[in-house]
């Protein structure tokens, strides 16, 4: 289906309409166009001529005013096309008639002379106007926007002496090669990264730990301390001169010690509950490193999925195109001018494309999970780990012929939670202004829920692709496995979430650090830059955005090899059913289970010394 929409947009739609633009007889500026029946000034050849030209000179200046297209009560408001826009003060028809003879530019109708007495359909008076995306703007017009949208950057033009948009065009121009440089070690640093997450996991996390706890111990003793310092001194002062001011510090300076000391008692009590959880969160580190070690091809297949994706998306917005410019021709017999409007059916097909684009987009992103899960199981669950062939190629042989139907399934769902979300908005945007608070507040409440709802899907979607690589089941079967498994170890989880993740956003971090600093020894000598923090922005950006394709396969290979391991908790014994993890895991297995067993062992025991007592 979503092809015959494309087929339909595609045969029907046409994206020179959109991009330079229609006149008001139906011709398309910069194409040859047939004739219309009915309509005498259209079947023009309007190649060359790529810009329009509206006749009305308040069109612009309405439309910036209501935000909607003006409607003229006399006579529809007429545009041409034409090969330039005009750039100059014309005052009279004769100065119009000259300008149009000496530029072969028209400014009236096709049909009309610049002496024929009527300003809709000749452009009198003329004023300079500015192309902008192939429309002929006026300049006032221009100049309107601007003064409304450039305030900063005129501040900013104004204390550098000189254009602030041009001088940071400049600087992204003269210092291009640097970025690319600053990029690659961008690259390198994220390598880097991911190795000493692997070496030095422990000492990375535990010391974060420690770093927090004497932080929050820290700011709820400087509270304790001020409480006490403003205490003394209000109590020491008369009665007379104890002012409300100071009254009011003393409480405040109470409530901070309060509040830090409860958040850093709930704190404490927190970590000592999960300490056995954040060691099993430093082994998944560990093991981690070690599957990328083996399969160090998966770091690269975020950037596989981002250029498919850029191909998709680019392939559906020029179908979205196509689409939005699929109207059909509607002939006014009075004023013998055309408009282009869309039959009523369009508009589901505009929305049933936009469900599309979020699916496929949502589909694609799945297959990246399901890659990156499956080549991580197979290294789990395989005992001569030297062997291991190629598990991407594996992976996407898996997809291709046992697993689509559930990863569509999974990004079906994403998707539409994706479009009610959309559709929301629309309907936001739509009663901006005009509903109570009441409506606004509901609407704003229900786009909450559902960004919530959508993120649940996405870990569920995640976790459910990871227990589909492990065993095969369809998508359904797969979910409740995974919510199964993730509340049997939600303790587990909430570790691993919380602690793996700032340790993650840490990494990227240390490699925006790293391009920060190079990137200001680069700059800080380079002549022709104006403003150093321009370049260095967008190399950061471009920095946090290659850390972030590095580690975002280290959170999904952490994930997997986590509910490898509580499946394998699960299914084997380690006796008769020898266990698959390796001897790190299960080191550290045997140990827990050894706590556990010596606290059941002593509870037991207080229990029959109770009983004996009794």
């Amino acid at each position: 289906s979503l092809v015959y929409v494309a087929y339909r947009g595609v045969s029907q739609g046409d994206p020179y309409r959109l991009v330079y633009g229609v006149d008001s007889w139906g011709n398309v500026c910069d194409r040859k166009n047939t004739p219309i029946p009915g309509v005498p000034l259209s079947g023009r050849d309007m190649s060359g001529k790529k810009r329009t030209l509206h006749l009305d000179p308040g069109y612009y200046t309405e439309l910036l005013k209501t935000h909607i297209i003006p409607s003229f009560s006399s006579n529809p408001d007429i545009v041409v096309c034409l090969s330039h826009c005009p750039n100059e003060t014309l005052s009279s028809s004769a100065e119009v008639d000259a300008y149009m003879a000496r530029t072969n530019t028209s400014l009236c109708r096709y049909d009309t002379s610049a002496y024929v007495s009527n300003d809709d359909i000749c452009l009198t008076p003329v004023k300079p106007h500015t192309s902008v995306f192939w429309r002929c703007i006026p300049d006032s017009v221009v100049m309107m926007v601007k003064g409304m949208s450039g305030s900063f950057t005129s501040l900013l033009s104004g204390i550098s002496g000189g254009s602030f948009t041009q001088k940071v065009i400049s600087d992204l121009k003269n210092t291009w090669v640097e970025i690319l440089y600053l990029a690659a070690i961008a690259f390198g640093t994220s390598v880097v990264v991911v190795v000493l997450m692997w070496l030095l996991a422990a000492v990375i996390i535990w010391m974060l730990i420690f770093a927090v706890i004497a932080f929050s111990i820290g700011a709820s003793g400087y509270s304790w301390y001020c409480w006490y310092r403003f205490d003394t001194r209000y109590k020491s002062l008369p009665a007379n001169e104890q002012t409300e001011a100071e009254r009011e510090r003393t409480q405040t300076w109470l409530i901070y010690a309060a509040v830090t000391s409860a958040i850093t008692l709930v704190l404490l009590l927190v970590l000592l509950i999960m300490r056995k959880r954040i060691q099993l969160v430093v082994q998944l580190f560990k093991e981690a490193g070690k599957a990328l070690k083996c399969v160090p091809c998966l770091l690269l297949q975020p950037v596989w999925t981002l250029l498919i994706l850029v191909g998709t998306v680019g392939g559906l917005v020029l179908i979205a195109v196509y689409i939005e410019t699929s109207g059909q021709p509607n002939v006014y017999n009075q004023t013998q001018t055309v408009s282009y409007e869309m039959e009523n059916s369009w508009e589901y097909v505009r929305w049933y494309h936009i469900f599309g684009f979020l699916w496929i987009s949502a589909f694609i992103v799945a297959c990246q999970d399901f890659v990156i899960a499956s080549a991580i199981a197979t290294w789990y669950f395989k005992r001569d780990k030297s062997s291991m062939g190629c598990p991407i190629a594996t992976a996407v042989w898996r997809i291709i012929r046992y697993h689509m139907g559930s990863i569509a399934f999974g990004s079906f769902i994403i998707a539409v939670v994706r479009l009610a979300r959309l559709i929301l908005a629309y309907i936001q945007s739509r009663l901006r202004g005009k509903s109570g608070p009441v409506v606004d507040f509901v609407l704003k409440v229900l786009q909450c829920c559902l960004w919530c709802f959508e993120k649940f899907l996405a870990y569920l979607n995640r976790n459910a692709y990871i227990e589909i690589a492990i065993f095969g089941h369809s998508f359904c079967t797969g979910a409740k496995k995974a919510f199964l498994l993730i509340l049997e170890n939600a303790l587990r989880v909430a570790a691993i979430n919380s602690i793996g993740d700032f340790v993650l956003f840490l990494g990227k971090l240390s490699t925006m650090a790293v391009v920060l600093v190079v990137g200001n020894e680069f700059f800080q000598g380079h002549e022709d830059v104006n403003y150093v923090f321009v370049p260095l922005t967008v190399s950061c950006a471009f920095a946090y955005a290659i850390s972030h394709c590095f580690l975002l396969v280290y959170e999904i290979t952490i994930d997997t090899i986590f509910l490898c391991f509580c499946e394998d908790c699960k299914e084997n014994d380690g006796i008769n059913k020898p266990y698959y993890m390796s001897t790190d895991l299960l080191n550290y297995m045997q140990k827990t289970s050894k706590i556990m067993n010596m606290d059941k062992q002593k509870k037991k025991k207080k229990e029959e010394t109770d009983l004996a007592t009794v």
